[in-house]
């Protein structure tokens, strides 16, 4: 994981004169500025060796002036330019081949950037891979990207964050917490602390623990739902159903992830009789290896017919709730169907 390889050469202290950190998962980005920070600014002389410069406001001129500027008593700076504006995606019809005027300072210093000055662009979401300074700084330095975790780097951040709390999390557990909690990094975090001051003296978190405590999304609530169907457990899915409309769960999402859940277990289906392995499966399907392990044990209650028959159902549910048709007893009818054995 590139994450961790940063993390292990900023405590080694090798470091490159310029970074562009982008992403979705900006717990993970702080959590790399926040080492840059501790590892290269000494407390007594912070002030001087550190610039937090706000992208939208600061010229390229000025970040240039910025690292060009010495260190005092220390052996590096750290020039940190969040979101940038020149980073932003341009229309399609602009052509990146060719610098602005305005840019050109910049483009000047990361073609060969003070090796004192450790700069960090730093740009939560997206950035234009079309646009030079960014091929520059590839050039220069290293561009990470950092986006949500996924799969087995989801597992292991969730075991080390566990064990530097000082606990351990049960097969079950860490299973639970993948089906029903949201996958941002910063709730997640939050859950596991909340967890392990629970478990007090316990060394394991268990599933009885995660099952008690865990503050499940409404997207984790429809799984079940889902999960139900798939499972073909008729009235528990339509006790679960009404649950969800009762605290005010649009239809309409809960028709959409009906939908894709059915979609999912076609494919997985598909793939297997093709010979597919389980982990090409979660490969091929952009899926968590527990969410793979579910769908594929669903996928044995139901025929390629029957699915496709199931999938022209929940269309047809669709277009009657957007004609006029009551959502609630158009829902309980369309589960009772997908559910018949």
């Amino acid at each position: 994981m590139q994450y961790q390889s940063l993390l292990n050469s900023i405590e080694r202290g090798v470091l490159s004169p310029v970074y562009l950190l982008y992403g979705e998962e900006d717990y993970l980005q702080e959590q790399l500025v926040h080492k840059l920070k501790e590892h290269l600014i000494n407390t007594d002389f912070g002030d001087f060796n550190l610039d937090e410069l706000d992208g939208e406001k600061f010229t390229p001129g000025q970040v240039v002036g910025s690292a060009n500027t010495l260190p005092v008593f220390a052996e590096k700076r750290l020039v940190i330019v969040k979101n940038f504006y020149l980073f932003q995606p341009r229309k399609k019809d602009v052509d990146d081949a060719h610098s602005t005027p305005q840019e050109q300072p910049l483009l000047n210093y990361l073609a060969n950037p003070l090796e004192s000055t450790c700069l960090v662009f730093w740009v939560k979401g997206p950035v234009d891979k079309r646009r030079k300074i960014v091929k520059a700084i590839d050039k220069a330095g290293m561009i990470l990207e950092i986006g949500p975790l996924k799969g087995d780097e989801l597992n292991e951040w969730l075991r080390r964050e566990a064990m530097a709390l000082g606990k351990t999390i049960e097969h079950r557990a860490l299973e639970y917490i993948i089906l029903h909690a949201d996958h941002g990094l910063r709730f997640l975090k939050g859950e596991l602390e909340k967890l392990a001051l629970y478990a007090g003296d316990e060394k394991t978190i268990t599933l009885p623990m995660v099952e008690s405590l865990l503050t499940k999304t409404s997207e984790a609530n429809i799984f079940v739902l889902v999960d139900n169907i798939g499972m073909k457990k008729g009235e528990t899915a339509l006790a679960e159903l009404r649950s969800l409309m009762g605290s005010g769960e649009p239809a309409i999402r809960i028709l959409f992830m009906i939908a894709r859940q059915f979609r999912l277990i076609l494919e997985a289906k598909d793939l297997g009789q093709r010979g597919y392995t389980e982990k090409q499966i979660t490969a091929e399907l952009s899926l968590h290896p527990f969410v793979t392990g579910k769908i594929l044990r669903q996928a044995r209650n139901f025929s390629f017919d029957g699915l496709e028959k199931d999938l022209q159902r929940i269309l047809e549910c669709d277009v009657a709730m957007k004609t006029g048709v009551q959502a609630r007893p158009a829902m309980e009818i369309l589960i009772s169907e997908l559910c018949r054995k």
